[in-house]
């Protein structure tokens, strides 16, 4: 393996909008039984506060240093961690661009804040990146396992596992994109290693876009065409936390939140900017616009659901300010 200035593994985890469980989040990278990784942490001018009043910069400053005392005490390399802060908000998906940029690893592996790794996740994964030929893939793949924590702090699985859509067994080629539209794979970049390079080379493509909803999705858009290989693997790596997102059945009280929210449509602009100059097959792109009139439909019922009265008028404005009064209209109809 490598040393820790140089890892094979990036766990890249953006902080974007609360650090009440962040703490738990580190706690379970830094118990991996994996040597040679490194932590990214990128904070987009987030100014929430854990149940101590600590924010960001300070938990993990503790977890960096209860976890370089559990490893040490298992005989484990210490883990090199880098934060870093964006002094304004950029959304979503400019956290995961200044993430890859900063990478050292040969692989990223996407954790969300809210979320988890669970035990022996990376060395699984890891032992999954050389096919037969010795050849390095370019993706590997493990399964979610979905839940929520009760009262007592004990986790509680779902009957259904979201995010999970996953092909097990080995892909090669162009048959990774059209795994991917045919639904097959899913579009998440979380629980993956992913070859930094297939990250750096889409964010070649994605001019810089202010984006809180369907980052993954876009993101994987491009990933998909250039990754080569891909394996899932048959067990689960990653403790998706439910309703605690920001796609979530909270409240939303003030347009800035909403806004992140509209944000999907700035996806399928820059999706559809780039199919003007490259051609994909009718059915690629009837599933685009399928994708795109999912996302509409779903913020129209959060936005029904979840933005206070006062706000709802100029919600549905700033709706239509992003994908089009055309568009929503049509959705609303069909629906």
């Amino acid at each position: 393996m490598k040393c820790n200035n140089n890892p094979l593994i990036s766990v890249c985890i953006p902080v974007f909008e609360t650090e009440k469980y962040l703490a738990q989040c580190l706690r379970s990278v830094f118990s991996q039984d994996f040597d040679s990784f490194e932590v990214v942490i990128v904070s987009d001018a987030s100014d929430g506060r854990n149940e101590n009043g600590w924010n960001a910069k300070k938990i993990v400053k503790v977890a960096e240093k209860e976890g370089k005392q559990a490893r040490k005490a298992c005989g484990r390399d210490p883990v090199n961690v880098v934060f870093e802060v964006h002094e304004e908000n950029r959304g979503i998906l400019e956290v995961r661009r200044t993430m890859a940029y900063k990478a050292k690893g040969d692989y990223i592996f996407s954790l969300d804040s809210d979320d988890e790794l669970l035990p022996d996740s990376l060395s699984t994964l890891w032992s999954a990146v050389k096919d037969e030929n010795g050849e390095m893939r370019d993706i590997v793949h493990g399964s979610f396992v979905s839940g929520w924590y009760d009262e007592s702090g004990k986790f509680c699985p779902a009957e259904t596992t979201k995010c999970g859509a996953i092909f097990y067994g080995k892909v090669s080629g162009n048959e990774v994109f059209h795994k991917w539209i045919a639904g097959k794979i899913s579009g998440n970049v979380c629980a993956k290693l992913i070859r930094r390079e297939l990250f750096l080379g889409a964010f070649d493509n994605i001019p810089y876009t202010e984006c809180n909803m369907a980052d993954d999705f876009l993101v994987f858009f491009f990933i998909s065409q250039c990754a080569k290989s891909y394996f899932g693997v048959k067990k689960n790596v990653y403790r998706y936390r439910i309703s605690s997102g920001m796609s979530s059945s909270r409240k939303i009280d003030t347009l800035l939140k909403w806004r992140l929210v509209c944000s999907a449509a700035s996806v399928f602009t820059v999706i559809s900017q780039w199919i003007l100059d490259n051609a994909l097959p009718e059915d690629e792109v009837r599933y685009l616009r399928e994708q795109a009139g999912f996302y509409l439909q779903t913020s129209l019922v959060q936005m029904e659901q979840t933005v206070i009265p006062a706000l709802k008028a100029q919600a549905y404005e700033m709706l239509c300010e992003y994908w089009g009064p055309e568009a929503v209209k049509r959705v609303e109809m069909n629906n």
